[in-house]
């Protein structure tokens, strides 16, 4: 998926002290190498995404300071 993202996650890496700076704690969405627009919610970007975009790959990820590593397992995946 990070390869999927690449341009967007290095536009975020990019921006990230002026989005922290004027924005922390919201959500940011970015299409390709663009700053689409920040949202209030996760579910605002999401949606604004999938109506300028349509069903294609598109970044929405909270501005934070401190990025927190999110780890799942599934139970679906055999050995």
């Amino acid at each position: 998926m990070t390869e999927l993202l690449k341009k967007e996650i290095e536009t975020y890496n990019a921006h990230k002290a002026e989005l922290v700076g004027q924005s922390k704690g919201k959500y940011v969405l970015i299409k390709d190498d663009h700053i689409v627009g920040v949202f209030d919610t996760e579910m605002d970007a999401i949606h604004q995404g999938y109506e300028r975009f349509g069903n294609v790959p598109f970044l929405v990820k909270q501005i934070v300071q401190v990025e927190v590593p999110l780890n799942f397992t599934s139970n679906l995946i055999r050995a």
